[in-house]
């Protein structure tokens, strides 16, 4: 006997309860849930045998409701000191409706269309913070009348790296400026105008570009983030908006004016105090450790 045409479980599913189950799902997530913005991400990709990944771009952004569910606080709560400093993985769950997120998405090049992408941001303004998506689950509950409903997100909150955050939005992008891995230039005397924060700089020879976080005249110390390839002494840089046009003095590329932990001057300075970086082999018998050999 054949199943019953009005009330398939899987295969056909009847429209019209399929509509009203996605109607009753959208209208919980509309009540009870908050605007979030979605940030897709562009993968800048180096040509090459392994087509490495040289960092991330996030210049789009949309806003679609979704439900949280952590009604508990954050999820995996471990925080840790590790070899890189300390480490926050809280973890946030979001469920948004299948229907509305293909509404919301449309127009926006995504590197899988029909569903959320692992590695997008999403950006919570009750927490004001950046989460980046690690998993989506996509077929629970499995298929109900024959449909998905809702899409289940959880992601993680975002580790500042070199990415370019530019989606227009002044509370998203003053993280990057905030939070990324920045280096102070200490200009010559004798530039051209003032450098604004947030601006895009060049500098020639060269052609490197860099997002200015902040400019102090009287030091003339210019803070940059997210640069497309190292200064040099003597080089100038000229500021897109402002017009500025000063010329580099000295600067150090190690030492992360964004963070009160950075120790990599540090390292550097003291691996440089073990190791013989002379020409000759520093492990043989005429480098540091003299008095015996190596076989």
């Amino acid at each position: 006997m054949p199943t019953s045409p009005y009330f398939p479980t899987y295969y056909g599913g009847y429209s019209g309860e399929q509509n009203l189950l996605q109607d009753l799902t959208d209208e919980q997530i509309k009540i009870f849930g908050s605007d979030i913005y979605y940030l897709p991400r562009t993968l800048l990709i180096e040509n090459g045998p392994l087509d490495d990944i040289i960092y991330s771009k996030y210049k789009n952004q949309f806003q679609v409701e979704m439900l949280l569910q952590n009604v508990e606080g954050f999820g995996n709560q471990s925080e840790f000191i590790s070899k890189f400093g300390l480490r926050i993985t809280d973890e946030i769950r979001f469920v948004v409706s299948e229907r509305r997120w293909l509404e919301a998405s449309a127009g926006y090049t995504l590197e899988i269309p029909e569903r959320p992408n692992e590695g997008d941001l999403l950006y919570v303004p009750l927490t004001k913070a950046l989460y980046e998506i690690k998993f989506v689950q996509r077929i629970s509950p499995f298929f109900q009348l024959g449909k998905i409903y809702f899409f289940t997100i959880t992601a993680e909150i975002y580790e500042i790296g070199s990415d370019d955050i530019d989606t227009g939005v002044g509370e998203i992008d003053e993280i990057e400026l905030l939070f990324s891995s920045a280096i102070g230039l200490i200009m010559n005397a004798g530039g051209i105008g003032d450098f604004e924060p947030g601006e895009l700089v060049t500098s020639n020879p060269g052609n490197f570009t860099a997002k200015v976080k902040s400019w102090n005249p009287d030091t003339r110390v210019l803070q940059l983030v997210d640069r497309t390839g190292n200064f040099q002494e003597g080089d100038t840089i000229t500021g897109d908006d402002s017009e500025s046009i000063w010329e580099v003095g000295t600067f150090d590329t190690l030492n992360n004016t964004n963070s009160a932990y950075d120790k990599n001057r540090d390292f550097e300075d003291a691996g440089d105090d073990i190791v013989d970086w002379a020409e000759r082999n520093p492990f043989g018998e005429y480098g540091n450790f003299t008095g015996s050999i190596w076989c």
